[in-house]
Formats: C-alpha cells, structure tokens, sequence
C-alpha cells in the first residue's frame, strides 16, 4: 500500500476512492465525503458524513437527567473537524482507505476493498471531554437526498426488520414529547431506509441505538458520557474510566460501522449475508501441541460437511452443541422476511444426512426453540388466545414434519427450527 495524497485544503476538484465497483468521493478542499458511486448497480447518489454530540440534560428542571438508562437530550451540536481538508488517502491493490481526524478525540479510517460494494468505517471516540460540566452522547450521521417519507427499518435481535415511522405509533395516539429519544430504536444488526429507488443501509458491529431524525438520513449512537445521575438506581453519572499513573481519563471506544447503497429491494441479499458474517462471525481458536507428537510440518483439514453440499443462502446454522450423552442440538434458521427478497423469500431445504455424512442419524427429534421439551408436547400446551375481528394478515408458511427416512428439514422465511439428533 502506498501513499497517494494528502490533502491540504487549497484544493478544489474532488477525489475518487476505491479500486473496484465502489466509488466513494472526497471533496478535496473540505475533506469531506460527498458522493457514493457504484458502477455495476448504476448507483450515484449524494451522501455526507458527519459527527455531531447531543448535550444530556441536568435534570434541574423536572428531576429527570440523561444517564446510564435514560436518553434525554438538551439538543444537539455539529462537531466540525479542527483541521477541515486534512485528510490522507491510501491506495492498494485490494484495498483503498481514508484516514480523517475529526478533532482531538474522534479519528476514522474509511476502507472500500476490491470487490466489495460497502464502506467499512472504523472509528475511534474518546475521551469524551467534559471540562465545560456538560456530557455528551455523540453520533455519526449519514445524509442523503433520499425522501424516506418519516420511515426507516430497525432489526428485532438480529432478526426481523421493524417498520418505523418517526412520531407515529401504529397502536396507540403519541403525544410527541421527546422528539429525538422518541424515535430511538436499539440496533444489533442494522437500520435501513428506502425511496422510490434506492435504499441506503448500515449495519453495525455491536449494539447501539440509531434513528432517523431527518428525511433522508440516518445516525448511529456510538459513544456516551454523562455527568448528573438518571436516578434509576445505580446512583452515579455514566462517566466511566480508565486510571494509569495516577490519572484517570474517559474510556475510549473503538468499533465499525458499514454502509451501502442500493437499488430498491435490492439491499436485503447485503443485509442479511454480510449482516450474518458480522452478527455471528466464526470464532478461530488455537491450542497447544507437544512438539514431540507434531514431527512435522502437516496441514490438517476437516470437513464436517459432505464435500459436495453447502447450506441455502437463505439457511444459517445458529446453534451445533455435543450434549452429554452423544447427541447432538442443531438449530437451523431461515434468514429472510417473507417478500424481504424476491429469489430467497422461499422455503428452503436442509438435508441432516449431509450435514452429518460420517455418520447415521438413528433419530431427529424436534424441540421447543430453547430445546427443554419436544415440540410436540409444547404445542399441547400451547394457549389459545380469543381474539376479536377478523385474523389480521396472512398465516405464515411453516416447514412440515421431518420424514424420519428423508431426514430433510423444512424452513420457513424467519423461521427457527430445533432438533436433537441422535446417531447409531
């Protein structure tokens, strides 16, 4: 990787970053991001990045502060970088990266790889300073010309995508009194919004709280520290430290967040494959070898899958645990929404033989999804609710009994199927 260019801000032309499908553009004399180009899905939009902070507020009016359970802002300011246009550009041959300090306390690296159409943005916040008696909650924002109509999606644990409407409630009248906390949803995975054309999606690499306060734009709540306690029982401000030599600073966060744009309902298959790589990334573990036993140099291999089978695209296996007694709990789920996306919205189909080609299932029986009790005795207890008016919505399609000669396992879309499996 090589040094391509360093602005200095006396510039006026614009820069492109990225060495494959996926342009993002830099105005040069500002050094801000105000463009995303992708030439394979004929995507050019405008787009900003930016930081800003929402003030907590004190609580001296009605006894009711922002702390650690309680998000209450006292508005919100624009942080604006203290060296506007400094910004230093990195060109590879996979790899092309923006490094940008914001201030003193906020830094960034934006990486576009080579053959992958998102931006990945590390960040890196704190110590959040607090000399002027005044905590901060600060957010990165998106924006975009996108007339998202007070819309935007949330994820449900990873899973389902949520409707949101800014200030509305499908269920009951909402009287506005918190027009920024009000509309703050948790994220695990990710938020989305959409318009006639495009839609605009960033998924994230840990919890955190996102909104959309303003048509066409999106933000993400990265990092918190506050100064007056929210009375909810832990009875200090959300001002975390770290104490070295003597001294003690504000923590500082470290993290990612990823964005796309795409052409409407084409956004899912990015969500929810890459979505899984992040929300449940493989764990690589090493252990030790007596160098006695390990006489030379070898490479190991092992397959725990038949060679010629995979899993659907639309099926991941959340759970594969040895149980005491040599049986097996496998847990499958479908990944997608019903009409999320128009090829993987489907049924799908996973074959248990394959999945274990080294040895013979005698028995797969299905369980409650926390696995304490066979399904078929849950559903005997399940409650019959009486509900008024007509049923509301379709039935959703569920994967049949697994014939016990096929071993073949049926999903639904978001559906979660649980077995264990026991073998001869």
């Amino acid at each position: 990787m090589q040094t391509l260019f360093k602005a200095t801000g006396s510039a006026t032309d614009t820069i492109a970053v990225g060495p494959g499908n996926l342009k993002l553009i830099y105005s040069e004399n500002e050094g801000k991001l105000i463009g995303y180009i992708n030439t394979r899905s004929r995507i050019n939009a405008s787009m900003e990045q930016s930081y800003k902070y929402y003030t907590g507020n004190d609580g001296s009016a009605d006894k009711k502060a922002s702390g650690a359970y309680v998000f209450r802002p006292n508005g919100s300011y624009p942080i604006k970088s203290e060296e506007q246009g400094a910004f230093t550009v990195l060109r590879g041959p996979v790899l092309d990266e923006v490094h940008q300090r914001i201030n003193s306390w906020i830094s960034q690296i934006t990486r576009v790889y080579k053959g992958k159409e998102h931006a990945e943005v590390e960040f890196t916040i704190g110590p959040i300073p607090i000399d002027d008696g005044q905590g901060k909650e600060v957010v990165a924002e998106i924006t975009t010309t996108m007339k998202s109509n007070k819309t935007f999606y949330t994820d449900s644990s990873g899973r389902d995508f949520i409707e949101r409407i800014r200030d509305y409630r499908k269920d009951w009248h909402l009287e506005v009194n918190q027009p920024v906390a009000g509309n703050y949803y948790p994220l695990n995975l990710g938020i989305f919004m959409k318009d006639d054309s495009t839609e605009l999606s960033m998924l994230v690499d840990r919890a955190v709280g996102g909104s959309s306060i303003v048509d066409g734009q999106l933000e993400l709540m990265l990092h918190r520290r506050l100064v007056h306690d929210d009375s909810r029982g832990v009875a200090e401000a959300l001002n975390e430290t770290v104490c070295a030599f003597d001294k003690c600073t504000g923590l500082t966060v470290q993290g990612k967040f990823f964005l796309r744009i795409d052409p409407l309902g084409g956004g899912a298959k990015w969500r929810r494959s890459f979505g899984q790589e992040i929300y449940s990334p493989f764990l690589l573990a090493f252990t030790e070898q007596d160098g006695k036993e390990w006489t030379s140099p070898r490479v190991s291999t092992f397959s725990g899958l038949d060679p010629s089978y995979s899993l659907p695209d639309n099926v991941a296996m959340i759970t594969l645990q040895e149980l005491e007694d040599g049986k097996v709990l496998l847990r499958l789920a479908h990944l997608y929404e019903v009409g999320e996306d128009k090829d993987l919205s489907v049924m799908a189909s996973v074959e248990l033989k394959k999945l274990f080609p080294n040895k013979k299932i005698s028995s797969a029986e299905e369980m409650s999804l926390s696995a304490n009790q066979g399904r078929a005795e849950m559903e005997k207890k399940r409650l019959v609710w009486k509900a008024e008016g007509p049923p509301q919505g379709a039935k959703a399609a569920r994967g049949g009994a697994v014939d016990p000669a096929e071993l073949v396992v049926e999903l639904g879309p978001m559906e979660i199927r649980t077995f264990v499996i026991s073998f001869l």
